[in-house]
């Protein structure tokens, strides 16, 4: 059987082109992390003087809704400029009752099964939020299960009070679990919500997304455009709706915002199907449509939104990368395929594991999580396996992962 074609052989073109695909994902990667070695935050600190909403959406959050009430109420913040809000969304359990004694000033109970998920929680408080002559100049939404610095707040509004953007996101990170050891899931989550922002906002690309946890949006963006986002990717799917409006992101590199790792394997895997299986299921819905309004519209701006839309899970990524690079090994093995097809799957697989270490360096991450490596295979394995759950995701599933 001939494998060629006027000449050319057709595997080795096929894996060529996935593998040159491949590569350009993985030096992507290894640019930004090179970039974020050289971010630094501006030294610049205003004293705060808006009047903030900061809003922690709970679902049977009783185990640790205290301590982030807490957390939120010894901010360096001026105390009469923000207000702690608890939406005590669809609760079984006392999550209202706990967070009102731990210090909460208001606490809002929803009853609403058929509206259930976070995006429905959040549109139901901020169309109370936003009215009267007491609204806010701006809201925080914040995960139930997150313990904020005492600086959080007032590092995460200084973009918006130097008014750079209306819009900021601060960095959302996953602290280790009792054993004090990050894994993998942990450092991949770092690499996502810290580095990759850092790297882009040294090279100044756009976009920022929102990463649902430590997150400010002014009142006059909400107004502008009402949180119309339910689907289990609630904050990427708003970002693409601010991105289309043409309005910034602006990230707050000071605004660090740490909150638990999933405590049990079963529990990981469930939250990750939902952020993966969720921005999968937006990719389908929104790359086709973002690239045609960038040539339509000849906004360039959108072509990035649509690049970060479509860009898989790093498990996913080396487990694709890996498998490619292993078939043509074998192809040029049986003689079907050209050694030259193994170029771009090396250059993927060095790119990606340079981007890692690069990474680490520069969120200047323990020894224990350059330890943590030695496990990649075992992640980039389950990756592999979860690949068909998180493509065929639906959007409007919403996974719920212990606490």
């Amino acid at each position: 059987m001939s494998w060629s074609v006027a000449g050319v052989n057709v595997p080795s073109l096929a894996l060529v082109v996935a593998g040159s695909i491949a590569a350009l994902y993985g030096l992507y990667l290894l640019v930004l992390s090179i970039a974020a070695l050289l971010h630094s935050e501006p030294d610049q600190r205003l004293t705060p003087t808006s009047r903030l909403a900061v809003l922690v959406p709970a679902h049977n959050e009783a185990p640790v809704i205290a301590r982030c009430v807490q957390a939120l109420r010894a901010q360096s913040y001026p105390r009469h400029l923000y207000e702690v809000v608890v939406v005590a969304d669809n609760c079984s359990d006392q999550t209202a009752r706990i967070a009102a004694e731990a210090g909460a000033q208001r606490v809002m109970t929803r009853r609403c099964p058929a509206g259930g998920g976070k995006g429905g929680a959040l549109r139901w408080a901020l169309d109370q939020l936003l009215v009267g002559d007491g609204a806010p100049s701006a809201v925080v939404i914040i995960d139930a299960d997150s313990i904020p610095a005492p600086e959080f707040l007032t590092a995460l509004v200084q973009p918006f009070e130097s008014g750079r953007a209306r819009v900021v996101q601060g960095i959302s990170l996953l602290t280790p679990g009792d054993s004090g050891a990050p894994s993998l899931g942990v450092i991949a989550f770092m690499l996502f919500n810290r580095v990759r922002p850092m790297g882009r906002a040294v090279l100044r690309l756009r976009p920022t997304n929102l990463m649902g946890n430590g997150m400010l949006l002014a009142r006059s963006v909400l107004l502008e455009h009402p949180w119309r986002a339910f689907t289990s990717s609630e904050d990427l799917e708003y970002s693409i709706t601010l991105h289309l409006a043409g309005e910034r992101i602006e990230l707050a590199p000071g605004a660090v915002l740490p909150s638990a790792a999933a405590p049990t394997a079963e529990a990981a895997r469930r939250q990750r199907l939902r952020w993966h299986g969720g921005r999968a299921h937006l990719s389908r819905v929104w790359v086709p449509r973002l690239v045609g309004r960038a040539v339509c519209e000849r906004r360039p701006s959108l072509l990035g939104v649509a690049l970060g839309l479509s860009f898989p899970p790093l498990g996913l990524l080396s487990a694709i990368t890996l498998a490619g690079a292993l078939l043509d090994v074998a192809l040029v093995l049986l003689g079907a395929g050209a050694g030259w097809s193994l170029l771009p799957w090396l250059t993927a697989l060095t790119a990606i594991a340079l981007s890692v270490l690069v990474g680490l360096r520069a969120a200047h991450a323990p020894p224990a999580g350059y330890r943590a490596l030695l496990r990649a295979p075992l992640y980039v394995a389950r990756a592999a396996v979860g690949a068909c759950g998180v493509l065929s995701f639906r959007g409007d599933r919403w996974l719920r992962a212990e606490r």
